[in-house]
């Protein structure tokens, strides 16, 4: 047998570093939560070949004294913490003392850093966790570290690097959390030398339109959700601007980035009424709750939690999400293609104006008496003729918003003509009154004016045609209906002919017994039956055909609390079930059987998507197809 000894400090601090430093992004992440824990405001973040040749963070926080720069670079050496109570009131990014040391040790690092209270800086860089030079240097405020010639000293780790295309797309991803996360710190993002965001003090939905883009920021739901001293806040997307993949997901759980798999599920299982199949929400939420309930040493990368009370936590989210969905009317409008080219050419025009306004607000800009006002005409602002001619013009005011390059744009609208100043930006794509089109659809003075392919029924109110499918309506109304009594537990048992026999091993009996009397009150007969053995006896009829293994096995595919709901277990059957019953694309409907519709779907739910997240009902305002028939412009 070998003899024990020692590794020498070359050896485990490259080691050591292997869990820290696994590729570009982490030293981002490492170096910009440092920045975050100085009270720093302005974050510059620079990379070049991906990070794998050099990264640059730059801040103005607090800095770093003289005496304890080199200790700074010492493992398990950090301000953070100072005792394993503090663990449990955490309000800093980091900790663990081991970012500076593990990253020095596998590259070359040089620091330049300077308190407020000190009249010089200084420099220090490292090779390989070797000091090579410490010395003044006249410098701002704040610190700068650069990082270069990642893993030179450890070409085993070199050669697992990925391209430098990916690893700048995740150090990207990354950056783009930050700015969610910290709307009040401004970012600079710059890679191989080009300027990719430059944020400003934007709110998160500001940050969200810059990130995804008009489309999916104009189609946010704000979510504001309290449990005592836990608050979950954010913006999730409307169910029809779901995306193929979960990767338009962030999460912050007391802003810390965090990747959760029980919060993803809830979030999930909330949607999943809603949602076309193999769709993903996409989702900016945050959690703010109790730090000594949350365990954030669970991994050095910190981007994993534990929580005190886990299924609290997934019946918070899933509440939150589910609530804020089911508060929506998700109607959606039918817009001609003439209509969205016209909007496309304003927001092309809009980008063309961006480039010329880079300069600080209203700078070059001097109202008059009458609230008109000149722009000057040079390389920042174009002329009010130019302006004019560059802009789609329409009967309504038309306000320019902040550029998602955050360059500034004059607050003015166009009326005719003439170039006025606006009150306060809104979008120029004027959003509806989802609301008011919901009470329109179910109010008394509404007319049904017929049904076109004995399919879908048009109903009129005001300016508003309301084209609505027969089928989906009544699928809903079914589903709802069905969900109703499970939830209700006023569900019709089923006896079976043949009790059903449920083996389980250790883990399963233990979580079936636990949740025992909410399966009974959801209509089964259940009872003990011998070693680790459940006997079913009688089921909820409306599960009455259903495949009970499968049935079971859903359940049991989540043994980390309770019993999922019942909409989250039973959605497809129950979905099934009502597709089945529901009336058919086709069917003639008499004007009583269309107003009873219209009636149930008023009653069980303003939510009008299908279970399978298809539309009921699509609007057709009248101004739109006075459009398509050019009878304005």
């Amino acid at each position: 047998m070998a003899n024990i000894k020692l590794l020498d400090k070359s050896v485990w601090t490259k080691i050591a570093a292997g869990e820290v430093v696994e590729k570009p992004a982490s030293i981002v992440k490492e170096l910009v939560e440092n920045s975050i824990d100085a009270q720093a405001k302005n974050i510059t973040i620079e990379i070049k070949n991906g990070g794998i040749d050099q990264i640059v963070i730059q801040d103005d926080g607090c800095g770093i004294d003289k005496d304890e720069i080199q200790l700074a670079f010492v493992a398990h050496a950090t301000s953070k913490l100072q005792s394993i109570d503090d663990l449990y009131s955490l309000k800093s990014m980091g900790f663990r003392g081991e970012a500076l040391a593990s990253i020095c040790a596998v590259s070359i690092v040089e620091m330049t850093t300077k308190t407020k209270d000190e009249e010089i800086g200084h420099k220090l860089t490292l090779e390989g966790g070797e000091e090579k030079e410490f010395s003044e240097i006249a410098c701002v405020t704040g610190t700068q570290i650069k990082v270069s010639k990642l893993f030179f000293n450890t070409p085993a780790r070199a050669k697992f690097l990925r391209k430098p295309k990916t690893e700048e797309n995740d150090i990207t991803s990354y950056v783009e959390k930050l700015m969610l996360s910290h709307s009040d710190i401004n970012f600079k993002y710059i890679v191989d030398d080009k300027l990719i965001y430059n944020t400003t003090n934007c709110s998160v939905i500001d940050t969200i339109y810059t990130i995804y883009g008009k489309d999916i920021a104009n189609n946010m739901i704000e979510v504001n959700y309290s449990r005592g001293d836990y608050k979950v806040s954010g913006y999730i997307s409307k169910p029809t601007v779901c995306k193929s993949n979960r990767t338009y997901q962030s999460l912050f759980i007391n802003n810390r980035y965090c990747i959760n798999q029980l919060i993803s599920a809830s979030i999930f299982n909330a949607y999943e009424t809603f949602l076309m199949k193999g769709k993903f929400p996409v989702y900016v939420l945050f959690l703010t709750m109790p730090q000594d309930s949350l365990d954030v040493n669970v991994h050095p990368n910190k981007l994993e939690v534990k929580f005190e009370n886990s299924q609290f936590i997934y019946s918070l989210f899933n509440s939150a999400v589910y609530q804020t969905l089911i508060n929506q009317t998700h109607i959606l409008e039918a817009v001609s293609d003439d209509i969205k080219e016209d909007e496309k050419t304003l927001q092309n025009n809009n980008v063309d104006l961006f480039e010329f306004n880079k300069v600080k607000p209203n700078e070059g800009i001097s109202y008059n008496d009458d609230n008109s006002f000149e722009i000057k005409n040079n390389n920042n602002y174009i002329s009010k003729e130019h302006f004019v001619d560059k802009v789609y013009l329409k009967s309504e005011p038309i306000v320019f918003e902040q550029s998602p390059s955050n360059s500034y744009i004059p607050e003015v609208y166009v009326e005719g003509m003439e170039i006025k100043k606006a009150s306060s930006p809104y979008i120029f794509e004027q959003q509806k009154d989802d609301k008011k089109i919901y009470q329109n659809l179910f109010s008394p003075t509404r007319v049904v004016v017929g049904v076109a392919f004995n399919t879908y029924i048009i109903v009129q109110e005001e300016d508003t045609l309301y084209f609505i499918d027969q089928h989906a309506a009544h699928e809903r109304e079914l589903f709802d209906k069905f969900i109703g009594q499970v939830e209700s537990q006023d569900v019709p048992m089923q006896d079976l002919l043949v009790p059903y026999i449920l083996n389980l091993n250790d883990v399963e009996y233990e979580f079936i017994t636990q949740n025992l009397e909410l399966l009974r009150s959801y209509g089964f007969e259940i009872d003990e039956f011998g070693k680790n053995c459940y006997r079913i006896t009688s089921i909820p009829m409306l599960l009455n055909g259903i495949d009970l293994k499968e049935y079971f096995d859903s359940i049991l595919s989540n043994l980390s609390g309770n019993i999922k709901k019942p909409h989250e277990v039973l959605r497809n059957d129950f979905a099934t079930m009502a597709c089945k019953a529901a009336v058919k694309g086709g069917n003639k409907l008499s004007d009583n059987e269309i107003n009873t519709l219209l009636d149930k779907l008023k009653e069980n739910n303003n939510t009008l998507l299908c279970p399978h997240g298809r539309p009921i009902v699509i609007t057709f305002d009248k101004k739109q197809i006075e459009k398509m028939f050019r009878r304005i412009i």
